[in-house]
């Protein structure tokens, strides 16, 4: 078990190092906080969707975004809003119907997919950009998967480790929302 736990962390350790080694990444971080930042500073607002544990990232960082950065940030991967529009209108569209509901030209779609290849993720990108929306997404697996190609800014992760892929997706939209804060220690307001 140990060889596990150390072969597990030093690969870890080596697709995260892998992809902020690459200057690109490192500016699209920078550039992606400058489009929070703006969206803050508009009063426009922020939507997160994700399926299974991207679900969960979506959930985690809209409430970070609201309460810590002071972001309108809205999670659209809730149960009620799921069951709700895929009932109504099918899995497929599920969010797109929601982004329908809710957002407004200028706001901002956070799209998060392990392989970026989930429909009800691509099709609320497309809805995004038809609408004026900014797009961010977060992908891994192929490095062309079809979501890494929706966004204004893209963050593809070299890995096809679920868990790798998710803890590195927290750790990017956590940087963002510090980037905001300006600092990644900070008392709870």
């Amino acid at each position: 078990m140990r060889d596990f736990i150390d072969l597990y962390y030093l690969e870890f350790s080596e697709v995260l190092n892998s992809f902020i080694s690459q200057g690109r990444n490192k500016e699209t971080l920078a550039a992606s906080v400058n489009l929070l930042q703006s969206i803050k500073d508009n009063n426009q607002s922020v939507f997160i969707i994700g399926n299974g544990g991207s679900a969960s990232i979506a959930d985690h960082f809209a409430i970070d975004f609201t309460k810590n950065a002071g972001i309108r940030a809205y999670s659209l991967s809730g149960a009620a809003s799921i069951t709700t529009y895929a009932n109504d209108f099918g899995y497929a569209e599920m969010f797109s119907k929601a982004l329908e509901h809710h957002s407004r030209q200028g706001d901002l779609l956070i799209a998060i997919s392990g392989t970026g290849t989930s429909p009800n993720i691509l099709n609320a990108c497309d809805y995004a950009r038809r609408n004026s929306m900014h797009v961010l997404t977060f992908s891994g697996f192929n490095e062309n998967n079809e979501l890494s190609k929706k966004g204004d800014y893209n963050f593809w992760v070299d890995t096809s480790a679920f868990g790798y892929l998710e803890i590195i997706h927290s750790l990017l939209i956590h940087s963002l929302c510090d980037g905001i804060i300006g600092k990644s220690e900070y008392m709870i307001r």
